[in-house]
């Protein structure tokens, strides 16, 4: 009974882990950060699910598959490490270096089902002798890969580590306690990683499983975390990318450095709403002079303060008419920033050449 219900628990927990993957990759304005997560997640998912099947004994089924639960420890390590590096503000130089942290993970997948494939030892053996959980040093090179992951992982975790306690360092910031709670899990992470190492050294199956085990539960308890408070990992987010870009500019203007925040605070933060918003409040958070942003808007985006904060109003109003077909214009006009109904009419005709009432009725056949 209770290990039916080990089982079961098992599987429930890799389909909510490869659920929660997917629903990263679906968001609407999924970026950098999302793919980061997804990818983690489903490394996890795939760890608990391989377990799962080893025990169910499906993986005798595609034994080509057997030990490549492996893999994901070679990908895990680089996932966790950019998802909090892009959760701190912090910037990857390109898609070609992001990449390059992978190899090692595809290289071992590929090496694993060729040896799987080749050398059919590994299967025969546990047809002969049955266990509930898959042996790490049964030969030489499934021991090493074993030993290398792991290390491999607590590399990416130390660095994750390091780049948290940096910002931590600065503790006036407003979002302290939420990165400092993310540092505290971090550290649990890197014990367990440190327990599938020393499993890995002395040969202790169960104290590797355990680990595993703990790994998952970690990445559950995120899971759960993230959805009852949504609000943690997005004020620590933002906060600290305020904290990188005020750092950067007290080296002097950096120009796709205020383009970048500029769109932060219009699309994320969308400080555009704010009907009282001006040039002068506007180059203020960016942290440069009026004269500055008018600059910089004008060579680089070609285009004026005011057309910038309409054209950010307008289509916010146009998303909210058509997923709000119950609020009337004024509430839209307001909710979008501008002050009254008039000059919403004004500024609509202009940019889309119809009415608000127009508009609506037209997205309505």
């Amino acid at each position: 009974m209770l290990e039916s219900i080990i089982k079961y628990s098992e599987f429930s927990c890799g389909v909510i882990l490869a659920l929660f993957a997917l629903i990263q990759v679906t968001y609407k304005n999924r970026n950098f950060l999302n793919y980061n997560l997804a990818g983690l997640y489903f490394c996890l998912s795939y760890v608990i699910l391989m377990l799962w099947a080893f025990k169910s004994h499906l993986i005798l089924s595609v034994p080509y598959l057997l030990y490549t639960d492996m893999t994901a420890a070679f990908a895990i390590g680089p996932f966790v490490y950019f998802y909090i590096k892009t959760a701190l503000g912090l910037k990857t130089r390109s898609r070609a270096a992001y990449l390059l942290h992978f190899i090692p993970a595809l290289t071992v997948f590929i090496l694993i089902i060729s040896g799987n494939i080749i050398d059919g030892a590994l299967v025969r053996h546990y047809l002969h002798f049955p266990t509930k959980y898959p042996v790490y040093n049964l030969n030489p090179l499934i021991r090493g890969i074993d030993f290398v992951s792991n290390l491999y992982m607590i590399f990416y975790f130390i660095l994750t580590i390091k780049n948290i306690f940096q910002l931590l360092k600065n503790n006036t910031h407003k979002s302290f306690k939420e990165l400092k709670i993310i540092f505290y899990y971090m550290f649990f992470i890197v014990l367990f990683s440190f327990m599938m190492l020393a499993a890995s050294v002395i040969g202790n199956n169960l104290l590797n499983i355990s680990s595993i085990y703990l790994l998952t539960l970690a990445g559950v308890w995120y899971f759960f975390f993230s959805f009852r408070y949504p609000e943690f990992t997005q004020k620590a987010i933002k906060e600290a990318k305020a904290i990188r870009y005020s750092k950067a500019m007290l080296n002097g203007i950096d120009t796709a450095a205020v383009l970048e925040r500029l769109d932060d605070l219009m699309e994320e933060e969308k400080v555009f709403s704010d009907e009282e918003l001006t040039l002068q409040k506007l180059s203020e958070y960016l942290m440069i002079t009026p004269h500055q942003l008018s600059k910089i808007l004008n060579s680089e985006r070609k285009i004026n303060f005011r057309t910038l904060l309409n054209s950010y109003r307008i289509t916010e109003a146009m998303k909210q008419m058509a997923e709000y077909p119950d609020k009337t214009i004024l509430e839209i006009a307001l909710a979008s920033g501008f002050n009254s109904k008039s000059s919403f009419n004004s500024v609509f005709m202009k940019s889309t050449g119809m009415t608000p009432s127009d508009y609506r009725i037209s997205i309505k056949d």
